[in-house]
């Protein structure tokens, strides 16, 4: 006998959650829905197996392939438009060569598949449905049944006050291949109702196998919280344990000593310390949860992240989508420091990482020892030249980061300041030049301002400023671990402000949109807008440069692919490049603002 599995329903009462994944995807003890119908249609000998779909199809079909990996054989039935459950099956009349066995999507059931095809046989149905007794579920088929099985009359039940019959169908069937005949082409054709009215209108008998053991139909969120604790209490039992790890997940000492209730924890999943679980929980893969967060009663799925003292109550939580089991009520944040997308981090990051702020130490280090006397020259004669300081502090924009207050308290900052070091090259009492500014911004719009002959510059201030040499205490902030070598350069405060605004902007260009992705690059002295002459460039080239620059921070393989050059900087050979090219640019004259 082949197997049909019915995978391409939208799973509307799923939504929000199904817009992500398609329903069939969803997790059941860290393994999808659908793998686990595979394997109960395989350990009945089914192993040729047909599968249609059309919502987010590719989750399915990459999943599974051809099943090869899986011990079966599947092909799928991929449709334009969405089927009902009988035309899907009429689409595909080919594949039929006897009854075929007919499992939805989104139910579980521990029936024995042989039993359900020697009772089709012997009845010489027309289509088998396996029903069980329920008159609590709505929007749902309901079948009246003879004492010999025979369906005799069908309602569909809206409602609980709706309800004329106690025998509801699970979603699984036996098919008879002479069917498939009375069902119209190109039409919306269902097997829980427009075939059983079909057959019971035209006299033809079909049948109902009742069983009692243990089914499950996923059709909205709860369903789907409530069977994963439900299960997982099931292997509680049957193991004798409370926590069940994988062995590629860390748990910290601390949490493992206060678990008190069930937890399954999946593949390079991560919880830190002081995380509290006071209630059962299944925890996806490749998860993070964060110091001091609070879990209970939750399905945690793969690739989250649950941030800095978060607690998580009766709800599912997808990357960043937070579903609340008991109020009913779902939203997607948009805070990466609370819910967000973990994404898997390639091998050689962190050690990139290392050998980067390795390079950067030994390097900064070595400039400030080498060009000491040199720094001391500069500092004597900006002090000759003008009254002031010789440092200047300007305040940076970094990007958004945690601040640990206590042990357990942190505080979120959407942007923060680091103190960039560098020689003063204006003159103290700059308030007397301020009629005189008018209107000499070499830039005809936009943040920045950069003057030719600015009165405020002082000698000395003029030549540093031409040669970059004031920047050379920035070898501290580098040293110090504020910014590195390569990365994009940090704007002052008033300049940051008027990036947010939307004033000054064109038309061809929402500078204030592209502000959101600047702000998550890493700071440093070299980027691409330093490295082809920053002098020569225009606010926009400037801004675009530093927000794909920033993008290429973020360890996603499928973004790196459409980089370009951009994703130079992440390997070891492309960041000194990077170095060198700024380098030629301030020798030319270029580097300079």
């Amino acid at each position: 006998m082949k197997g049909f599995i019915l995978g391409a329903g939208r799973g509307k009462r799923l939504q929000p959650l199904s817009n992500e994944l398609p329903a069939p995807m969803l997790p059941i003890l860290n393994k999808p829905l659908l793998l686990y119908i595979v394997e109960h249609l395989k350990k009945f000998d089914i192993k040729n197996i047909k599968i249609n779909l059309y919502h987010l199809p590719e989750y399915i079909d990459s999943y599974f392939e051809n099943g090869e990996n899986f011990g079966v054989k599947i092909s799928y039935s991929l449709e334009k438009n969405l089927l009902g459950t009988a035309s899907a099956l009429k689409r595909v009349e080919s594949f039929f060569d006897d009854s075929v066995l007919v499992h939805a999507g989104n139910c579980l059931a521990d029936v024995d598949l042989n039993e359900i095809y020697y009772f089709h046989k012997q009845k010489k149905s027309a289509i088998t449905f396996v029903v069980t007794e329920d008159n609590t579920k709505e929007l749902t088929a309901e079948f009246d049944i003879n004492k010999n099985g025979q369906i005799t009359k069908s309602n569909y039940r809206v409602s609980k006050a709706d309800s004329l019959f106690n025998f509801i169908p699970i979603g699984i069937y036996i098919v008879g291949k002479e069917i498939l005949k009375l069902i119209p082409s190109q039409t919306q054709f269902n097997l829980d109702t427009d075939v059983v009215n079909l057959l019971l209108r035209n006299k033809v008998e079909s049948y109902a196998y009742f069983t009692q053991k243990d089914n499950f139909k996923i059709t909205n969120p709860r369903d789907l919280l409530n069977l994963n604790l439900k299960l997982l209490d099931e292997l509680t039992l049957d193991q004798n344990k409370l926590i069940h790890k994988h062995d590629s997940a860390y748990v910290h000492n601390s949490v493992i000593s206060s678990i008190e209730t069930p937890i399954l924890i999946g593949e390079d999943s991560r919880i830190s310390k002081n995380v509290e679980f006071l209630g059962a929980a299944v925890i996806g893969n490749n998860v993070k949860i964060d110091e001091g967060a609070i879990i209970s009663d939750s399905l945690v799925l793969n690739d989250t992240y649950i941030g800095k003292n978060i607690e998580i109550n009766n709800s599912i939580i997808y990357k960043n989508l937070h579903l609340s089991i008991a109020r009913d009520y779902s939203i997607y944040l948009n805070d990466e420091f609370i819910l967000s997308e973990k994404k898997k981090t390639p091998r050689f990051t962190s050690a990139r990482k290392i050998i980067f702020r390795s390079f950067d130490t030994i390097l900064s280090l070595t400039a400030l020892i080498l060009l000491a006397p040199f720094i001391l020259l500069i500092s004597i004669l900006i002090k000759l030249d003008s009254r002031g300081p010789v440092f200047f502090y300007s305040r940076r924009i970094r990007k958004p980061q945690i601040i640990q207050h206590t042990e357990r308290w942190f505080k979120y900052q959407p942007e923060s300041f680091v103190e960039y070091i560098k020689f003063r090259t204006m003159v103290v009492e700059q308030d007397k030049f301020k009629n005189s500014l008018n209107n000499i911004n070499l830039y005809d719009y936009g943040p920045f301002f950069k003057a030719k002959d600015d009165p405020r510059i002082t000698r000395i201030g003029k030549i540093l400023r031409r040669t970059s040499l004031d920047e050379l205490p920035l070898l501290i902030n580098v040293l110090k671990g504020d910014l590195s070598f390569v990365g994009i350069w940090g704007l002052p405060q008033k300049e940051t402000e008027s990036i947010q605004s939307e004033d000054w902007t064109k038309e061809s260009l929402e500078i204030s949109d592209t502000a959101k992705f600047r702000f998550k690059g890493n700071l440093g002295l070299a980027g691409y807008w330093q490295s082809r002459g920053r002098s020569d460039l225009t606010t926009e080239e400037r801004i675009i440069h530093d927000s794909i620059q920033s993008l290429s921070d973020i360890d996603d393989q499928a973004l790196s692919k459409h980089l370009g050059e951009y994703k130079k900087s992440r390997s070891v050979k492309g960041y000194i490049s990077l170095i060198l090219d700024t380098v030629k640019s301030v020798l030319k004259k270029k580097g300079s603002i």
